[in-house]
């Protein structure tokens, strides 16, 4: 028997046990109400949301890309853990509102929000578009660590793409049948096994390599090999302090589509917000990997692969071939956990705000079918060719479509938490802006004077949606209402009042 058989079939049937879990998810509950499939009726208790709101996070770069930087630039790859730990903060503090706003309101996602908000069905199609397509985007990377690891798994039998479209249907299923609720027990699984898998691992490579589990004999080998390893702008020089402290600035401020329904799902507004509390503890599982990088410099220096792979190369290398097999289910789960919400909320806001708005009929039975078939273009249609062509790094892939969701962040800040004086001219302006500005800081100007493309957005984004916003007109008070307390409103429109723009309900 071939050494790769016991390993690959360990990690296969991984994605087996998640089609069965994802199928008995669902219980009594029916999955043709749009309600039920998209947000699981408002029943998710504080451990399920915990594992929604953490696991999907932890993607196949956490396993795969970020040892990949680790290996390649050094300390520049803990951005990704401090921006996602500072995530949980922007969490606790939005998190519970939108969670009162589903119940009280029935606002099933994000676009919708913007969409009731602003009064307007345009504008509910732009952000559903613009989350879709970042979405979209965040999903092929993990599709993209699907097809690496059942390569390497199967011992390079099996091609990237077969591996990829095994995944894909194995999650198809899942999704389709149980909604939100297939994803929240499978990322309970999967966060569990990610959370043990990446300290156990990372301690018995240091062991292995190094005779001891003591952090400072690693960084001690690095320094002796690389040093430019442990200061930015790292060995490769690209990663200079202003990029690396705005990268984590865009991770902690992307408000992404696949958030809002997290918290829609769960039971309650102290549900959500203590799922958050403890969110940063396990984003930690992110520095195990890093380390295990950070040991190939000195101990792997014969690898000469893709720099996403080398982490499961060096394991396969190092370790029992259990221990491998195991490892192969964690990299799995990383990437399941993350591209099971990605598909889900892609399809949901396509169907709820991009399409149903413009139809005649009410939301209801159609709409929920037509969420669910929906998936199929968005998973097979678009992102398996993209992840089969692999346009980029994993996590330059993720740096990029940060860049464009955070363009939707003042939208959030602006029109449902602080400032009623936001109006639907100022927020697409905004938005339109923001966007050609990042898409021009990735291929014509790359992040000028080291600063991420999407802090380049907002520096336009924000002026122009206050200003066009201080010179059209507000929506009406009702609408206010639903997202701002009585008594601001009321405030707000005495004064508006007072300077002759009022505009009547």
């Amino acid at each position: 028997m071939e050494k790769w058989i016991l390993p690959f079939c360990i990690t296969i049937s991984y994605t087996i046990i998640t089609v069965f879990l994802g199928l008995k998810s669902r219980g009594k509950m029916n999955m043709r109400k749009m309600e039920n499939w998209s947000i699981s009726g408002n029943t998710i208790g504080v451990v399920v949301t915990f594992f929604l709101c953490g696991a999907a996070n932890i993607s196949a770069y956490t396993f795969m890309g970020a040892p990949a930087w680790g290996y390649l630039k050094g300390v520049a790859a803990f951005y990704i853990l401090v921006g996602l730990s500072l995530t949980a903060f922007t969490g606790y503090l939005a998190g519970p509102r939108i969670n009162k706003l589903a119940q009280k309101e029935k606002i099933i996602t994000l676009a919708e929000a913007y969409g009731i908000r602003y009064e307007s069905k345009f504008l509910r199609a732009v952000t559903g578009i613009v989350g879709g397509l970042a979405t979209i985007g965040m999903s092929v990377i993990q599709i993209i660590g699907v097809g690496y690891i059942l390569f390497v798994m199967s011992g390079k039998h099996l091609p990237l793409w077969a591996g990829q479209l095994i995944v894909l249907i194995a999650i198809f299923i899942y999704v389709f049948i149980s909604g939100v609720r297939a994803i929240g027990w499978t990322n309970v699984l999967q966060g569990i096994m990610m959370f043990i898998l990446s300290i156990a691992v990372c301690l018995l490579i240091m062991n292995k390599i190094n005779g001891n589990i003591n952090l400072g004999s690693v960084f001690t080998a690095v320094a002796e090999v690389k040093p430019a390893h442990l200061t930015l702008p790292g060995s490769l020089g690209d990663m200079p302090p202003v990029f690396w402290t705005t990268s984590a600035i865009v991770t902690m401020l992307s408000f992404w589509p696949g958030y809002w329904t997290s918290y829609a799902s769960a039971k309650s507004e102290s549900t959500v917000r203590n799922a958050n509390i403890y969110l940063p503890v396990y984003y930690l599982i992110m520095a195990p990997m890093i380390i295990v990088g950070f040991i190939s410099v000195y101990a792997y220096t014969e690898y000469k692969g893709p720099a996403d792979s080398v982490a499961l190369s060096f394991i396969m290398k190092e370790l029992p071939w259990w221990v491998v097999g195991l490892f192969g289910a964690g990299v799995l789960a990383s990437a399941q956990s993350t591209s099971e919400p990605q598909f889900h909320t892609t399809a949901l806001t396509l169907s709820h705000d991009v399409i149903m708005p413009f139809k005649k009929e009410k939301a209801g039975k159609t709409e929920g079918l037509l969420q669910r078939w929906l998936l199929l273009p968005v998973m097979f249609g678009i992102v398996l060719p993209l992840a089969i062509l692999k346009p980029a790094n994993m996590v330059y892939i993720n740096l990029f479509c940060i860049g464009f969701v955070v363009q939707l962040t003042p939208l959030l800040l602006f029109g449902i938490f602080l400032w009623p004086r936001s109006t639907k001219a100022g927020a697409a302006a905004g938005v339109i802006a923001g966007v050609i500005v990042v898409i021009a800081c990735n291929f014509i100007w790359k992040n000028p004077l080291g600063i991420h493309a999407g802090i380049w957005g907002w520096m336009f984004n924000i002026p122009i949606h206050i200003i066009v916003s201080l010179v059209t007109r507000p929506v009406k008070r009702e609408t206010l209402e639903k997202f701002h307390d009585k008594e601001i409103v009321n405030e707000f429109y005495k004064v508006n009042a007072a300077e002759g723009i009022s505009r009547q309900g």
